[in-house]
């Protein structure tokens, strides 16, 4: 099934420019309009699923065209391409219930992959109003921390987020690495506003003034930027963080924040208020060290219960084994991921994700497994445990082998 689109905009130059870049087999444009009245016959004639409209200086009716649209025509959506996006474009597009504004697209792919999930939530919510459903709430806050920097925590905060968005999730990723935070780098976006700017511009913030701070990748995730500069880190405060997370997750289905590796008030914060704590070590004395020091403090916290083990670069030693991590940490170990420098760095400096650029790499299927364990619910899994009944089966079933003709 096709997403049918109509565009309204008073300039032929920019109805040739949307065009240009709505390029995808899963959407068809099926019409244009200058607006105004002929707009809204075209919208009654062919019942489009999208209207996309620029808001401009030469569109100064768009937003009443928006308000009677969304008011009499619900199951048709509304997709706002403003100029200059600020705080007061947006204010004034949300004033008439339109809450789909972004900048002017510059790139095919993420304005598709915008346009689909615009319609794929709106019909969520549209269906959810017109059935009578159960309705499974899943928000989950998953704070990624490790004991050291370097040790791979953006890395796998950057790619569960795109994994998790592959599966048709809305997902947040939130750098709270204030000082020296570099999510953006990871996924090659550049920020317009950080967190810092939303904290000090937005005094009483709801969803849609939030999402217009943050940065949608064309996987589908929201990124909320660290910010620019080292010293804006002091703006953000405890309290709202705390008032912010328990914004964001009424709206994502998951929330990953990417931390940094100090207790800090701001890392305390997301840690108390996540529902899992992925908390990275590796196979290296000194990480072990201050993994154990740790675990220790996040006892202390009383938030031992939500800690999930991740071994990253999880290449075993004749010195330090997997068994060795779970008995000096003294917690189960949740899952592994690989190393593979090769495959990590180009990544890194291509800004693309490995489970986007190298999708069958032992990398992206270790991700695949935490994002499935986490899709699944499967929070109290032991990898240890798993891995012994899987050889005690292989014991109990050997493999036929042939004999040589």
């Amino acid at each position: 099934m096709k997403i049918r689109v109509v565009l309204v905009s008073k300039l032929e130059s920019t109805l040739n420019a949307m065009r240009r870049v709505i390029q995808d087999d899963e959407i068809t444009v099926i019409g244009d309009s200058p607006g105004g009245v002929q707009a809204l016959d075209k919208i009654e004639n062919t019942s489009p699923d999208i209207v996309i409209m620029t808001l401009g200086a030469a569109d100064l009716d768009v937003l009443n065209l928006a308000e009677r649209i969304i008011l009499h025509k619900p199951r048709t959506f509304v997709i706002l391409l403003a100029e200059n996006l600020n705080v007061e474009t947006v204010q004034s597009a949300m004033k008439v219930g339109a809450h789909n504004v972004i900048e002017f697209p510059t790139s095919p792919k993420s304005f598709a992959e915008y346009i689909k999930s615009v319609y794929n939530n709106e019909t969520t919510r549209i269906n959810s109003l017109t059935e009578n459903q159960t309705i499974t709430w899943m928000s989950r806050v998953i704070t990624v921390f490790g004991s050291k920097g370097g040790i791979g925590k953006t890395t796998i905060a950057t790619n569960l987020a795109v994994k998790l968005a592959e599966n048709r999730k809305k997902v947040a990723l939130i750098d709270l690495d204030l000082q020296f935070g570099d999510v953006h780098t990871f996924l090659d976006i550049e920020p317009k506003d950080t967190i810092s700017e939303l904290v000090q511009e937005v005094y009483t913030p709801n969803i849609d003034s939030v999402r217009s701070y943050m940065v949608v990748h064309p996987s589908g995730v929201h990124v909320l930027c660290a910010p620019k500069s080292p010293e804006y880190a002091e703006v953000v405060s405890p309290e709202k963080i705390q008032s912010l997370l328990s914004l964001i997750r009424t709206y994502y289905d998951y929330v990953i924040i990417d931390t940094a590796s100090t207790f800090s008030d701001i890392t305390v914060t997301a840690i108390e208020s996540a529902s899992i704590i992925l908390f990275v070590t590796g196979l290296d004395v000194s990480i072990l060290k201050n993994s154990k020091l740790s675990f220790s403090l996040l006892e202390s916290l009383q938030q031992k219960d939500k800690v999930r083990i991740l071994v990253n670069r999880a290449v075993e030693t004749n010195s330090i084994t997997i068994n060795d991590v779970q008995k000096i940490i003294g917690c189960p170990i949740w899952a592994k991921i690989p190393s593979d420098y090769k495959i990590a760095v180009s990544a890194l400096n291509r800004g693309v994700p490995f489970v986007i650029g190298a999708p069958h790499s032992k990398l992206s299927q270790s991700i695949s497994e935490v994002a499935n364990l986490l899709l699944t619910g499967s929070v109290d899994y032991d990898i240890q445990k798993s891995q012994t009944k899987e050889k005690r089966g292989f014991l109990r079933n050997p493999p036929a082998f042939k004999k040589n003709a």
